[in-house]
């Protein structure tokens, strides 16, 4: 299981997990419900910064935005084939494991910039 942060889109903020099946998001302003989306819901995930920056700045706190600077972290954008979307933060190791299962599912996008891969 690696963890994720969830820091922006039609989730609200908190911790999330991934396995090599399923996303666990969070699910109430309170936490103490999650939803629980597979991963063959995934339409598109990427790291390209115009995909997730105007998300970031329409939704995330401004308070959020200074610790995205992080070298160590993989900022990526997932939605979702419902339509809903999230931004997420995790470390790259994190970021590589969630992209190797979803390449093994053909119909999900993949759009990856260089510095990730």
């Amino acid at each position: 299981m690696s963890k994720f942060s969830v820091i922006a889109g039609s989730f609200p903020t908190g911790a999330g997990r991934f396995t090599i099946r399923n996303f666990t998001l969070p699910g109430d302003d309170n936490h103490y419900l999650c939803e629980t989306v597979s991963a063959q819901q995934i339409d598109l995930i990427s790291n390209r910064q115009s995909h997730y920056q105007p998300i970031l700045e329409a939704e995330a706190n401004a308070e959020a935005l200074p610790k995205l600077s992080d070298k160590n972290q993989a900022i990526f954008l997932a939605r979702l084939k419902d339509g809903r979307s999230f931004v997420a933060a995790s470390d790259h190791a994190t970021f590589h494991k969630i992209l190797k299962a979803l390449e093994q599912q053909t119909d999900v996008a993949l759009e990856i910039s260089s510095s990730a891969a």
